[in-house]
């Protein structure tokens, strides 16, 4: 696979992921199964995205060989440094925008889990899986040759924050430099995914108790 089919392919794919369980509510009124939709499209979408991905040439930061506890360390590093730059960010907000505390995106994501369990695979596994792919791997990857790291990571991220749409642009914008510098850092995408995973799993399941 070409160099600019990949991003390309990509992106469209993710679109179409993204927007098919409303467009499918649109039509059929799905009611409560949308989150089962959702749930399911996710899995297939980040299996999809992962084999675009596995079929696409190293970018030239990426490294093939990375020990599993060096891994393991970057993930939980990535982890807390996503919660304070989340924290520090979400101040910020506070303090010179008036913005509101909570997330509405979170609160959302947290009331379905309560009546739809299944939806944490969606939340804590498949989300962060496409996320990384698409807003680290091919936006911040890619662009990096035409913008220079910073500039790309700028980019990745205020889009990434744009995508979450619940008014805290600067939280999530904290949130995907982390992962940015944690991916550029290790050169491997898996451990940017193993923090954003990590960082839903513990933010949604301390919510929930």
């Amino acid at each position: 696979m070409s160099a600019r089919q990949t991003p390309i392919l990509t992106l469209i794919l993710y679109l179409f992921i993204y927007l098919l369980p409303a467009t499918l509510n649109h039509w059929w009124q799905l009611g409560a199964q949308t989150y089962l939709v959702t749930t399911i499209d996710y899995i297939i979408g980040a299996g999809l995205l992962y084999a675009i991905y596995r079929r696409d040439a190293p970018l030239t930061f990426e490294k093939k060989a990375f020990g599993w506890t060096q891994a393991f360390g970057w993930i939980v590093l990535g982890a807390l440094a996503a919660f304070v730059g989340q924290m520090v960010a979400r101040m910020i907000e506070i303090v010179i925008f008036h913005s509101v505390t909570s997330s509405a995106n979170t609160n959302l994501i947290l009331t379905v889990i309560k009546s739809q369990p299944y939806f944490l695979i969606a939340s804590i596994i498949a989300a962060p899986i496409m996320e990384e792919l698409v807003f680290r791997r091919i936006l911040f990857g890619y662009l990096q040759r035409f913008t220079g790291v910073v500039g790309a990571a700028l980019i990745a991220s205020v889009l990434f924050a744009a995508a979450h749409a619940d008014g805290h642009l600067l939280t999530y914008t904290a949130i995907s430099l982390v992962f940015c510098y944690i991916y550029h850092r290790t050169g491997q995408i898996a451990v940017s995914m193993g923090s954003h995973m990590l960082m839903n799993a513990v933010v949604i399941l301390v919510a929930l108790h």
